[in-house]
């Protein structure tokens, strides 16, 4: 097995990890021409993340944390989230101290506008590892960074092991994810998908 092949496979054993504790979209995730982002994103992008996007696509961990598409299916504008919140944290990370602004590529955030990056110190993108700037922090405290990539991240929000972000007036116990697709159209229909019990698809 070659070494994409190899990090396609564990990319995919991480989200049959996450599967049980959150159930995927019924509906699926994002599909994306991976050949087509190249020109808007020479970086590539983490196996995990390809497989995240194929499994959940963009959507919201309990109406709190969004994960960013590289290209939206949902919300045409901005056309290339991704890319946009990665400006927007650059811009962040040169006004509250970060060191390495230019090595912060943004793959979601949370409804308190904290930012949540890939530190992308190797060119492998399956090595970086993951940096949360919390927007009502004070400079240094309001970096946290973490030896680990964005799913087994949210392995550990959904797992309520990151304290400071974990909200406590859910309607629910344990985590749930919504796609946009599916938060719009519930929202359209007047229903609420963060209540006490799931809205089917």
């Amino acid at each position: 097995m070659d070494s994409e092949s190899e990090g396609i496979s564990s990319a995919l054993q991480m989200i049959r990890g996450l599967r049980p504790l959150v159930a995927p979209p019924a509906s699926g995730g994002n599909a994306i021409d991976w050949s087509h982002m190249t020109a808007e994103y020479d970086h590539g992008f983490p196996d995990d993340y390809r497989a995240f996007m194929q499994v959940y696509g963009e959507g919201t961990f309990d109406n709190f944390l969004y994960v960013d598409p590289p290209v939206s299916e949902v919300y045409p504008n901005p056309p290339f989230p991704v890319k946009e919140e990665t400006d927007t944290a650059c811009y962040t990370a040169e006004e509250e101290d970060f060191d390495e602004p230019d090595l912060l590529i943004a793959w979601g955030g949370t409804v308190d506008a904290d930012l949540l990056c890939w530190y992308a110190s190797d060119p492998n993108p399956n090595q970086w590892t993951t940096v949360i700037f919390r927007r009502h922090w004070a400079p240094p405290e309001c970096w946290m960074r973490f030896d680990c990539g964005m799913v087994e991240l949210l392995h550990r929000y959904v797992q309520r092991e990151i304290p400071d972000f974990w909200i406590s007036d859910l309607r629910y116990e344990g985590s749930r994810f919504v796609h946009s697709r599916d938060g719009r159209r519930w929202r359209s229909m007047g229903l609420d998908p963060w209540g006490a019990v799931p809205l089917a698809a």
